[in-house]
């Protein structure tokens, strides 16, 4: 089954909206790649014009180098912080859609509603922020082990063209950031030679594979906070990406559940996502509408009626009202 079919399955009446949602992930994942690269071409660039300003030395360009790390890795945490604000609001966009929807055919005020779903996206963000990793750092140290790793490869690069003219390397440099490792092998193929190995394809990789991985940890966050507060009995379909190259953990999770079908509750998603640069999505499979707008009518006129809806209410309504 496609994905879009996968969408259109687990969504029902509401597919629009789920499609809607997986758009306004994607869109966020190329509008973080641009901001990224738009980063690291900034920061080349003050680099340079700091460069300028002194005595155009291999040593003053090293300090340039390194006076920009810390304005470079503010610069990276504004990126990091926007990639998971925006991917929690896409990640709760469809169950807050279903769940407002459902009120109003109820008859049951949505404000209340809005903020438990808005206090729950916040929540996600928070949790977001104070995930570790495999390698047990938090997303505010991978930021800064990113920054520093970014400008030991700047700081390689020009010390390999020790020797040359400084204007020359400094030109490598920007080349460098803004093309990647085809140009040094093109146009400085000496300093190439000095570098072997060390210089990375892209000096922006791992700062756009941490961007995609927290937009995707928020967007994951999103879509279960608001699962669990929903009115809704929602579960959730683990769906792999029409772009999956390979077998691998995403395949057991797809099949995983206790139906074999990848559908889980909100509680027991496996860890999303499931390795770096994964694109898989997280679909929400509410309760069928008409069955859910009477459950919700027969609960205002007996609360007692429906377990499940007057525990929603005292747990995520009741205190927004």
């Amino acid at each position: 089954m496609s994905e879009l079919d996968d969408i259109k399955s687990a969504s029902g009446d509401y597919y629009k909206w789920a499609l809607k949602a997986r758009k306004k992930y994607l869109l966020l994942l190329q509008q973080t790649d641009e901001t990224i690269a738009e980063l690291y071409l900034a920061s080349v660039r003050r680099i340079i014009r700091e460069f300028k300003k002194g005595n155009k030395k291999l040593k003053y360009l090293l300090e340039a180098i390194a006076d920009d790390t810390e304005q470079f890795n503010d610069d990276l945490a504004k990126a990091i912080k926007s990639a998971i604000d925006d991917g929690t609001t896409a990640g709760i966009y469809f169950n807050q859609h279903v769940a407002t929807d459902v009120l109003k055919k109820a008859g049951i005020d949505i404000v209340p509603m809005v903020k438990s779903l808005e206090f729950s996206r916040k929540r996600a963000v928070q949790i977001s922020f104070a995930r570790s990793h495999k390698d047990g750092l938090k997303v505010s140290e991978r930021i800064w082990k990113v920054s520093t790793h970014t400008r030991k490869i700047m700081s390689d690069i020009v010390r390999a063209g020790t020797g040359e003219d400084v204007v020359t390397v400094a030109r490598a440099l920007e080349g460098y950031v803004k093309h990647g490792k085809n140009d040094l092998a093109s146009n400085h193929s000496d300093m190439m030679k000095r570098m072997g190995s060390r210089v990375p394809a892209n000096l922006n990789y791992n700062a756009l594979r941490l961007a995609r991985t927290e937009l995707t940890a928020a967007y994951g966050e999103g879509v279960v906070a608001s699962a669990k507060v929903s009115p809704s009995r929602t579960r959730i379909k683990w769906s792999l990406s029409n772009t999956h190259p390979r077998i691998d953990i995403c395949d057991n999770y797809a099949k995983g559940g206790k139906n074999g079908d990848g559908i889980y509750e909100p509680d027991s998603i496996p860890p999303y996502p499931a390795h770096p640069n994964c694109l898989c999505t997280l679909i929400p499979e509410p309760e069928n509408t008409g069955q859910l707008v009477g459950r919700l009518k027969e609960w205002l006129n007996n609360p007692q009626s429906q377990p499940d809806l007057e525990k929603w209410y005292q747990d995520h309504y009741k205190m927004f009202e």
